[in-house]
């Protein structure tokens, strides 16, 4: 049983024009912003810094999988056997990152080269359903949401969510919006790097002269929404938590999901892999704000119940294709389903 794999609806030309905005995105923004030509429109307010006092709650769990300091798959293999029953009956639904279409087609070309595809191509071999949800990664947290709910409604089978990114918003808004009966589906949730409470990396972009005018023309041309950058931003973000508090409380002691954040802690002895959000990674480090190049940690745990921060990892570190990737990738995918499926329902 073969994980059955999102297909652009656009084609290469999807792929192309996605990859543009990405590049838009990156060193437009960070050119922009590093060159003392910047015209912000506001100054940019970074997160707090340091961790959070609940950083990695799970550690000592993780811990157990973890030999002289690494990840060990001899050790991971047992204790998600214990759990493989857990996963019968359970179709394993991944969604993608930001701006991930133009990667996303590189999934047929194996774990060893295609984005994401180390963490879930061992599952169908496995004989756990699986697939990559059929939304527009450049579209609205609201937009998303509205595809989740009618992925779900396709059946009354059980789900358990594994995100990456933007990803996760999308998850949070389907679940914020849906019944407590649609709710009581989701067996597990791993959210990885998502930026529950923003990105200052999305403030910079949306903040620069011009640049959100041009993201947002490539990005509806993609059948997507400008709205999609805005939403990433620290001031959305928290907005929507302030609106929505109530909902996502009750979401989150439903589903308690299992949050991953990932850390740099020193970016001038990071080397593998060198990251293209290295310049943003760095930026944020200077400020203090513990961060993987993207979302800072306090953004992807501080509203979760449960949490794990890995040291050594950038935003694309653990989704990056398995010739590079800095850990084994489908150890880490067992050892967090182990973790999340360790919750009272």
């Amino acid at each position: 049983m073969k994980p059955k794999l999102r297909r652009s609806r656009r084609g290469l030309l999807a792929s192309g024009a996605s990859l543009l905005v990405l590049l838009v995105f990156v060193f437009g923004g960070f050119g922009y912003f590093f060159s003392s030509a910047a015209q912000q429109r506001h100054d940019i307010v970074m997160p707090v810094p340091g961790l959070p006092d609940l950083a990695g709650d799970q550690a000592a769990a993780y811990g157990k999988f973890e030999r002289d300091g690494a990840l060990n798959a001899a050790l991971v293999e047992p204790a998600f056997t214990q759990v493989r029953s857990r996963l019968d009956g359970v179709r394993v639904v991944f969604v993608p990152s930001y701006l991930s279409d133009v990667a996303l087609p590189s999934v047929a070309l194996g774990k060893s080269l295609g984005y994401m595809a180390g963490i879930y191509s061992w599952l169908g071999d496995a004989g756990i359903e699986t697939e990559i949800a059929d939304i527009e990664t450049e579209d609205s947290v609201v937009a998303n949401a509205a595809r989740l709910q009618a992925i779900m409604a396709r059946d009354s089978m059980p789900v358990c969510f594994v995100t990456h990114s933007k990803g996760g918003l999308d998850v949070l808004e389907y679940l914020r919006t849906a019944s407590r009966d649609e709710r009581a589906r989701v067996r597990c949730w791993v959210a990885m790097q998502a930026p529950f409470l923003g990105s200052p990396v999305a403030d910079l972009a949306t903040d620069v002269a011009g640049l959100p005018e041009i993201a947002s023309v490539l990005l509806e041309a993609l059948g997507g929404q400008g709205e999609s950058l805005s939403d990433l931003t620290t001031r959305e973000r928290l907005n929507y938590m302030a609106e929505h508090r109530g909902e996502i409380t009750k979401v989150l002691d439903q589903v308690s999901p299992l949050c991953l954040a990932t850390y740099v802690p020193d970016p001038g002895a990071f080397e593998k892999p060198t990251s293209w959000s290295y310049p943003a990674l760095v930026w944020m480090h200077d400020s203090g704000v513990a961060n993987d190049g993207l979302v800072a940690v306090r953004s992807a745990l501080e509203i979760c119940p449960r949490s794990l921060m890995l040291t050594g990892l950038d935003h694309t570190g653990i989704v990056a294709p398995g010739l590079v990737a800095p850990i084994d990738q489908e150890a880490l995918m067992k050892a967090l389903l182990v973790l999340a499926l360790d919750t009272p329902q």
